[in-house]
């Protein structure tokens, strides 16, 4: 625990409820509290120039982690490390179908790592600027959002243009249901709260800052070579892929696919051509750097679950009864959501070098979530031995 900052004695902040926040939930803030002039006179000229009282947008996808698109790229954030200072500084959107926000969900973490796009942005509030050309991969904040409803087939979502959508359009939306209140909780300000992000202010460091950015270089390097194979073989895809998860869902499937087809001469090129963008992405996601972010991150949580699982001896213990219980509930549908792409008909072992590298790591992070719901259910278990049931 760091020292209490002076600026938040006695004061309150809010967070965000652990059993409240859903998967498609869209937040809305305004950087109002930045220690950086600068800072906040972009979030109000945004808010102004869109005619709201927001100026960014955020999606959760599986609880506690939000997914944004910042000038770094489209990222995680988790929401257990953030808080805001004012309540009118944030808005929190739920679409009232729940399995279309599910849908939402899981159609932005396709795009994670995408990068940013400054001139679609500036683009989507300012009266005549426009863009020279389409750019589908790189996006803006509410730009991922609307096209994630889009891509979950949300009606309302059809026939708007996600690259003109702005955060007042999404505040000002009738297809969303306002529960701010019931997701957002108010509080005594935490001791550690200079480790904390504020949405509506300043942003801490994270290991997993730099993921975007090398996983959009990742994508690029790889997107010359599927250039040409769509080039060669028009029809082979149904789409063109925007981002480096895209293209390791897209490899999988293909090797496993041009490994079926018959011995001709077109097919060994097919096949030839499969082989060296598989090799490239796999010498790429095994360099190890993205592993080694992973391993920064887990080192930062291990730190807070040998905390709780130390104050579960104590007779006092500060831990928080309703969000252990929450955080329980997120990790088991972390480990659900991660093991969903487990045992994928379309893309079996040993076809893709990329692939079976990507099962691997997954493997890997569900070991790690394993143990940290043991280590929780261990901890709350001690301290509540009476509590209800994650």
């Amino acid at each position: 625990m760091t020292e209490k900052n002076p600026r938040y004695n006695g004061l309150h902040v809010y967070v965000f409820d652990a059993n409240e926040l859903q998967r498609g939930d869209v937040v809305l803030t305004r950087n109002a509290e930045s220690t950086s002039s600068k800072g906040k006179a972009v979030s109000d000229a945004i808010a102004a120039g869109s005619g709201g009282d927001f100026s960014h947008a955020l999606l959760c996808t599986t609880p506690p982690t939000l997914i944004e698109a910042v000038d770094a790229g489209v990222s995680n954030i988790n929401s257990h490390n953030c808080f805001i200072h004012d309540l009118k500084h944030v808005r929190v959107l739920r679409y009232p179908n729940a399995a279309i926000a599910s849908a939402a969900a899981s159609a932005a973490m396709m795009s994670f790592a995408k990068a940013y796009s400054v001139r679609a942005a500036i683009s989507s509030i300012v009266p005549g600027v426009h863009l020279d050309q389409t750019h589908d991969d790189r996006t803006f904040c509410s730009a991922l959002v609307a096209a994630s409803f889009r891509a979950a087939g949300a009606p309302e979502f059809q026939t708007i243009r996600p690259m003109k959508t702005t955060p007042a359009s999404l505040q000002k939306s009738a297809h969303f249901e306002d529960v701010t209140t019931d997701v957002l909780k108010r509080v005594l300000s935490f001791e550690n709260i200079e480790d904390m992000s504020a949405l509506d202010g300043d942003r801490m460091p994270s290991p997993m800052a730099g993921q975007a950015k090398l996983l959009f270089g990742y994508y690029s390097a790889l997107l010359a070579p599927i250039d040409e194979l769509m080039a060669a073989y028009p029809g082979l895809l149904s789409f063109r892929p925007t981002s480096f998860f895209q293209c390791l869902d897209m490899i999988g499937a293909l090797c496993f696919e041009v490994d079926k087809l018959p011995d001709t001469f077109e097919a060994h090129d097919l096949r030839q051509r499969t082989k060296a963008i598989d090799e490239l992405a796999y010498k790429l996601l095994s360099e190890g750097k993205w592993q080694a972010m992973q391993t920064a991150a887990e080192v930062v949580d291990n730190k807070s679950m040998h905390y709780t699982l130390d104050e579960s001896f104590k007779p006092d213990p500060d831990i928080d009864l309703e969000g252990t219980l929450g955080f329980i509930r997120q990790t088991r549908d972390q480990i659900r959501s991660r093991a969903s792409i487990l045992d994928d008909p379309g893309r079996p072992p040993g076809y893709s070098l990329v692939w079976d590298e990507w099962i691997r790591l997954t493997h890997v992070s569900l070991q790690y979530f394993e143990k940290r719901l043991s280590v929780l259910t261990e901890a709350l278990g001690r301290a509540y031995p009476n509590a209800p049931s994650a």
